[in-house]
């Protein structure tokens, strides 16, 4: 009997816990502001053209802070994306030899850097569409915060079976992030010019991780802003399922071990409330699961409701999909991203 009423309490306490965390979120909404400002230099790294590429660049020329440029690096020229930054006017550089070990996305952000005439320095991604006020929101905490940051929304590009199990895996990203936002993502993250120093553009050049080396670097000077309302939408049509969802875990893993551990806890009680479901046939086992789908609904709603649904119900199968890619992936000890093969 006793044994009975404490597995009965599971799942409730896992609802209490979700309820305070959806609490925490909200506050943390309207607790990281400020009302830095200045000229802002967007630099986005970009190779080939991603879906949705057009509208994700209309949305960087289309924000409502007053005084900022876009700058993309190339890692060649004859890139087919030149030809339509061109039709925009954009300015466009080629990633120059500024390291020997970095990875190409960190050559393109320094290479970004050099040409960048702002204030402010924000790294942005190719494959992102943002909102009219995700720059201010941004910027403004700088006042406050040694470096801002936001995750963003999943939205597939169509609704196959890959980009569906990636949307749910996706809303994990909130999930590796303490409230206050310990962990910058390399699609928003914002500094003032100063930040960076020599020091840290040679541990830059050492580096294959651009969001996990100024992750660290930022924590060591202070606090990081994680601006909620800055949420833009991260647009994909995923081919690889697999090895993508391989670099995330490794990364988490390996920068965010706390997260990853955390993570790792969630899903073992998630496969618990499940099999004690088909078992004892008891539906309080259930609720945790609709109460982790409503928590990212509320997350969610900062990009629309009609974004945040598909992603939301989809982040229960992503549970036991990313257990099993966290399982897969232990030993392993090399990451591909963007062409090259790294060691962790």
């Amino acid at each position: 009997m006793l044994i009975s009423e404490i597995l009965l309490l599971l799942p409730v306490l896992a609802d209490l816990l979700i309820v305070y965390q959806v609490v925490q979120e909200v506050k943390l909404r309207s607790s990281v502001k400020g009302n830095y400002k200045g000229f802002t230099s967007v630099i986005i790294p970009v190779r080939g053209i991603d879906v949705n590429a057009e509208c994700n660049i209309r949305s960087l020329l289309n924000q409502d802070y007053k005084d900022y440029e876009v700058i993309y690096v190339v890692d060649d020229i004859k890139d087919p994306i030149v030809d339509v930054l061109k039709k925009y006017n954009i300015k466009v550089v080629v990633a120059e030899s500024v390291c020997e070990e970095c990875s190409g996305k960190i050559k393109a952000q320094l290479t970004g850097l050099k040409y960048a005439k702002g204030d402010i320095i924000v790294f942005g991604d190719s494959d992102t569409y943002y909102p009219r006020h995700w720059l201010k929101e941004l910027v403004s905490p700088l006042s406050d915060y040694v470096a801002t940051t936001v995750f963003s929304w999943p939205k597939p590009y169509k609704f196959s079976l890959k980009n569906l199990i990636r949307a749910g895996f996706w809303t994990f990203g909130f999930e590796s992030q303490a409230v206050g936002g310990t962990f910058l993502w390399g699609g928003s993250m914002a500094f003032r010019r100063d930040f960076f120093s020599v020091d840290v553009i040679e541990d830059l050049k050492k580096q294959w991780c651009d969001d996990c080396t100024l992750s660290r670097i930022a924590k060591q000077r202070g606090k990081i802003g994680f601006v909620f309302k800055a949420m833009p939408l991260n647009v994909f049509d995923e081919n690889d399922l697999i090895r993508w969802s391989k670099r995330q875990i490794l990364t988490v893993r390996i920068y965010s071990n706390k997260g990853y551990k955390g993570f790792l806890i969630v899903s073992v009680f998630f496969a618990l409330f499940l099999a004690l479901l088909l078992i004892l046939h008891n539906l309080v086992f259930i609720s945790p699961f609709f109460m982790w789908i409503s928590k990212n609904i509320i997350r969610g709603l900062n990009s629309g409701i009609k974004y945040s649904i598909i992603p939301s119900i989809m982040s229960v199968p992503a549970i036991f999909f990313t257990l099993f890619v966290a399982i897969i992936s232990y030993k392993e000890k090399y990451i591909f991203w963007r062409g090259k093969v790294y060691k962790v």
